[in-house]
């Protein structure tokens, strides 16, 4: 099964990465601004798109600033069932994100486009970490045509 693979450097600490991972307000500043979530293992994180679409995340592990593992449990079909991690490395004054969404069943087209959104919004996330602002949803970059 192919996979989407990012990794950025943030310069902040991990647990200032890891609380923009897992609470609302820091997933609503870097990935939707239309969030509903929880840090709660078990818990369902809700996150709208408006025409776009949505993503009903369930949250499968939290590890307090090292690791934050999803499932897709509703969306677009080709997300559902797949597994996203966000892996988080201290290096001297950055903290290193590794993230993952494993269990493409197939490279489509789509899966070429949420990989390049992923990393529009990897870059999001270390925008929020770094200076406090991000561009989420719907201020992020278009790549539509």
């Amino acid at each position: 099964m192919p996979d989407i693979l990012h990794r950025v450097g943030i310069k902040a600490p991990p647990d200032k990465v890891y609380k923009a991972l897992t609470e609302e307000k820091g997933l609503a500043g870097w990935w939707t601004k239309n969030t509903k979530a929880s840090p709660t293992v078990g818990a369902v994180n809700r996150f709208r798109f408006n025409e776009r679409g949505f993503n009903d995340m369930k949250i499968v592990e939290l590890v307090s600033g090292q690791r934050v593992k999803w499932r897709c449990v509703d969306g677009a079909k080709e997300w559902i069932g797949t597994e996203l991690t966000f892996d988080l490395k201290p290096q001297k004054e950055f903290t290193i994100l590794l993230f993952a969404q494993r269990g493409w069943k197939e490279p489509v087209e789509f899966m070429h486009y949420c990989s390049t959104k992923w990393a529009i919004y990897m870059l999001s996330l270390k925008s929020l970490c770094e200076t406090g602002v991000g561009t989420p949803y719907p201020d992020d970059i278009s790549i539509d045509i």
